[in-house]
């Protein structure tokens, strides 16, 4: 079944969810297929951006392999009022999860719903296969980054302009964009090389002290790299995002950058992610030649391969930084270091 199928029966099902009723929180089984796509449909229409929670069968099988964990509140009647989830989704590294899929009936904000499903959730990172979780919170309100704080993530990356603004009204047209705040929580560490690139030391160094990572701090070689260039680019057309995670370095990096940055601008694309390997001594040397080309610092990803990745980001719109709402002290000195760009080593000092 495809998204448009399955928004098809959603439709000429017509059923409309009970409100005010009890409802009890439980992993999700194969019966709460349909219920989940009940709930997506009821929030967002047709404009949530990933179709597997429209189609109960995929929905059923991804929980079945593992690659989503999904919890649910659910009402007498079978269907579902709240939803979140553990999933895989971008980072290289299998055993870490991304929070979040998570969203309310609006008739069941005002209970305990969601937040007794996210505990449940939390009993899952530290098991078998689940290292570690992030969760990319938004930033048009400060609920979502007030609870990664209650439950031991911290403030690692910051996304701006990483949305449309239209996914959080149900599909509805709408202008600007919705940036976000990564927070990440390592539950199963070990130590690890870091190899940290000399224009980034210092926002890397603010940033890892109280992660609580066991860390060999190395420096980054600069010298030049030879061979084949790779970079592996994921696109997401909705979004206006792609994600792309330099493979291996090499004489062609700048050049398939470039023809890269002028594929996605032509295709009206808003932003484009690197993810560096830290493990990787090349890393410093990579960061200088995308510096070159524009790029600037955006956080740091805990266990993002196995080792920790560097986030750096290039935006073809505004960032729109003075919109983002941010709750901590910590997050909002991590905002000020990610727009101060190529001053951030000078700006940290500011901040302490």
């Amino acid at each position: 079944m495809e998204k448009s199928e399955a928004i098809s029966c959603l439709l000429a099902e017509g059923r409309k969810i009970p409100e005010g009723e009890e409802f009890v929180v439980d992993h999700f089984t194969a019966a709460d297929g349909p219920g989940v796509a009940r709930l997506f449909h009821a929030v967002y229409g047709d404009g949530y951006p990933i179709e597997t929670y429209y189609i109960p069968e995929r929905l059923v099988e991804a929980n079945r392999q593992g690659s989503i964990r999904s919890v649910v509140a659910r009402i007498g009647s079978g269907d579902v009022v709240a939803h979140a989830a553990l999933h895989r989704s971008s980072p290289p590294n299998p055993n870490l999860f991304e929070f979040g899929v998570g969203l309310t009936l609006p008739a069941y904000r005002r209970t305990n719903a969601f937040s007794a499903i996210s505990e449940l959730i939390m009993s899952l990172p530290g098991s078998p296969g689940i290292d570690g979780f992030y969760g990319e919170a938004v930033c048009n309100h400060t609920i979502t980054q007030k609870y990664c704080l209650r439950v031991g993530a911290l403030e690692t990356a910051v996304e701006p302009a990483l949305m449309p603004a239209g996914i959080y009204r149900g599909g509805a047209a709408g202008t600007g964009r919705v940036g976000c705040i990564v927070y990440s929580r390592a539950d199963v560490d070990e130590r690890r090389k870091l190899h940290l690139p000399p224009r980034y030391r210092e926002e890397l160094l603010w940033l890892l002290a109280d992660l609580n990572l066991d860390r060999e701090l190395l420096a980054a070689d600069g010298a030049a790299v030879n061979g084949q260039a790779a970079i592996a680019t994921s696109r997401f057309a909705d979004a206006g995002v792609a994600r792309c995670t330099v493979v291996s370095p090499g004489e062609e990096l700048t050049a398939q950058v470039a023809e890269l940055e002028r594929e996605l601008r032509r295709e009206n694309y808003a932003l484009v992610q690197i993810f560096l390997d830290l493990g990787q001594a090349w890393s410093g040397r990579v960061v200088e030649q995308l510096y070159q080309q524009g790029f600037s610092f955006a956080g740091l990803l805990p266990i993002w391969f196995g080792t920790d990745a560097l986030l750096l980001h290039k935006h073809f719109v505004d960032p729109e930084y003075d919109s983002m709402q941010i709750y901590s002290d910590r997050g909002r000195r991590l905002l000020e270091l990610v727009r101060a760009g190529a001053g951030g080593s000078d700006r940290i000092n500011d901040l302490n």
